[in-house]
């Protein structure tokens, strides 16, 4: 052959790639190839910062092993824990044979009799009951039942007394002597009671007539003086707005809690609001994903 013959790679070209189509390792380090699929990617818009819960009422049932620990459940916990499922599993089963039992009842029962020779309801209902057999009482029956009743009745004058004692102390009032001293008292309470509220409401409407009176219109000589409305509202009246209210009041006892609660004399109250909140992941996180070693040896730990 007269030209010269360069053998050519089919896959590859002269700057060295692959033509291949899988998704070549790519190298790291030195000696440490890891799949593109693996590596973070180039983000193809301004990455939007994911809100982050925070919940720390959510507590994980096992706590997470720290790095250099590792989560080693000891037999009795193993135990414990098929024991709680195999419960859980007959509870089911129960729940389910119930069901089932339900579901089946009466089916291999067998119904005999002719649907159309059967009565109709109102003949049921009007048919007559079976005339009851009275029963017969022979003259023996009837005495021994006569001597059972005399036994019964026959209880001595002493027993009889002492049977009612006992039944009387339970009905008895521990205090009863208080009691009857408060009872008697009642009434006078109850009289005095009824004039200190008949007083209570004769003072109520002097007091809003002298309010109605301060405020009509007052002239002494040619001097004239119109009192102006005072600027309180009851609390049922108070507008639910911050800005509406009097700046210069404070809730005394609300305030006593607060500051007891920020000298720890009082453990401050429970906020259960705070799952509410959001807060942005922090920038550095990212998502982890899961790189195959094949298969791990055993090892002791």
């Amino acid at each position: 052959m007269g030209r010269d013959s360069k053998s050519r790679d089919l896959w590859s070209d002269e700057n060295g790639a692959k033509a291949v189509s899988r998704p070549q390792p790519v190298a790291i380090a030195k000696g440490w190839k890891v799949a593109p699929d693996l590596l973070p990617a180039k983000p193809l818009a301004p990455r939007r910062r994911k809100y982050a819960p925070i919940r720390p009422n959510n507590r994980d049932a096992v706590a997470t092993p720290l790095p250099g620990q590792s989560y080693n459940p000891v037999d009795n916990d193993h135990q414990k824990a098929l024991r709680k499922a195999v419960r859980q599993l007959h509870r089911k089963k129960k729940k389910d044979d119930k069901f089932v039992r339900t579901m089946m009842r009466g089916r291999n029962q067998t119904y005999t009799g002719n649907f159309s020779a059967d009565k109709t309801w109102e003949e049921e209902v009007n048919e007559e009951a079976p005339k009851s057999v009275k029963k017969t009482t022979s003259a023996a029956d009837a005495k021994s039942s006569k001597k059972k009743q005399d036994k019964k009745k026959k209880v001595t004058k002493k027993a009889g007394a002492q049977e009612a004692r006992r039944a009387m102390t339970h009905r008895r009032h521990p205090s009863r002597d208080a009691v009857k001293t408060e009872t008697d008292e009642l009434e006078t309470l109850l009289a005095t009671h009824a004039e200190n509220q008949e007083k209570r409401e004769a003072a109520r409407l002097r007091r809003r007539a002298a309010k109605k009176a301060n405020l009509t219109v007052k002239h002494y000589g040619r001097h004239y003086h119109t009192p102006l409305v005072v600027d309180v509202a009851p609390s049922d009246k108070l507008v639910g707005s911050l800005r509406h209210l009097n700046g210069g009041y404070i809730h005394p006892a609300l305030d006593r809690m607060k500051s007891l609660e920020e000298r720890n004399l009082v453990p401050a109250r429970m906020r259960h609001t705070y799952n509410k909140r959001k807060v942005l992941k922090p920038k550095g996180e990212v998502r982890l994903k899961r790189e195959e070693f094949g298969v791990l040896p055993y090892t002791s730990f």
